[in-house]
């Protein structure tokens, strides 16, 4: 049922911004928040959507016939970049048959071009750490700035294919730079009491979020990217949890919760459920409700009181 209610709250609007005959550009994008952004910046000459819902893990998105048919049509298609979309995306973009929108093209946008990289591994690359992203951490999304650069990078994407809008455009992607840098101000007020406070997180997920808001992260509960926690794996983290006073475990709703609370409960701690896409859960909407939600919820369970939102 919870599922349910999500599918209900997420793809419903989507589906209604992907209305035919509403917009002059059709955009589709691999993740939640690029549609978000999309939509801010292209307005009534944009409509936006997303192939993976923000409740899915955008590392893993079933290649389904279904996706590749969503995109048939669209005259742009943005790419998440940094390898986030490379286990799925290079099957169905061929797969649409659209040629506007393959690599290569002038309706092809890597989103991530521009933006500030963290993590970038030294050396080589090996499988046995695991899911590592060898071009660096790709949840930039997660840094409220990094949006303001992909929404100038669409701005002038949507511009050169659509000239005639290019004023509508640019003028969109300067509001949306005022809107988000009001909002961090704020935001950055309600985690200012907890700078320097060490969170753990499922995946490194957070890590634009944590050096944004100088927050710590306390390891992960995987303990390899992509990699399962086993329980000795559990109760050596909880340990270590305690020693460290490490009391907020924060996980995506995608991810096995029964690991999270595991973790929090043996250290005497919290685990709160987090969307960090765009529709993840209820009440996260578009980019700034959820980094509204995201705030709250991380800045409640810092506090002691519940993670939920206020």
């Amino acid at each position: 049922m919870k599922w349910l209610i999500r599918c209900m709250l997420v793809v419903l609007p989507g589906l209604l911004a992907a209305a035919p005959g509403y917009a002059d550009l059709k955009v589709a994008t691999s993740l939640s928040d690029l549609a978000s952004v999309a939509q801010f910046v292209g307005g009534k000459h944009v409509s936006a959507q997303s192939l993976c819902r923000g409740y899915e893990d955008p590392h893993f998105v079933p290649a389904k016939p279904s996706l590749m048919k969503a995109i048939q049509h669209a005259d742009v298609f943005v790419s998440t970049g940094l390898e986030l979309d490379s286990g799925w995306l290079p099957l169905v973009l061929p797969g649409s048959r659209n040629p506007r929108i393959q690599p290569g093209t002038k309706g092809f946008v890597d989103a991530s071009e521009g933006v500030h990289v963290l993590e970038k591994p030294v050396g080589t690359v090996s499988r046995a750490e695991g899911d590592v992203h060898s071009l660096g951490n790709p949840h930039y999304y997660l840094d409220p700035k990094a949006l303001e650069v992909v929404a100038d990078h669409l701005a002038r994407v949507f511009s050169e294919l659509d000239p005639a809008n290019a004023a509508d455009y640019s003028a969109n992607a300067k509001a949306f730079h005022g809107k988000m840098d009001a909002s961090l101000e704020r935001w950055e007020k309600e985690l200012a009491p907890y700078k320097g406070t060490a969170v753990l997180p499922y995946h490194r997920n957070f890590v634009y979020f944590a050096d944004r808001f100088g927050l710590k992260l306390f390891g992960t509960v995987e303990p390899k990217p992509g990699i399962p926690p086993s329980p000795r794996y559990i109760n050596e983290l909880a340990e270590a949890m305690k020693k460290s006073s490490v009391k907020v475990v924060l996980y995506q709703p995608y991810y096995n919760a029964d690991a999270s609370n595991q973790v929090a409960k043996r250290a005497g701690g919290a685990a709160v459920e987090i969307a960090t896409e765009v529709g993840g859960l209820p009440g996260t909407d578009d980019v700034f409700s959820k980094f509204d939600v995201m705030v709250s919820s991380v800045a409640r369970a810092l506090s002691g009181k519940s993670g939920g939102p206020r």
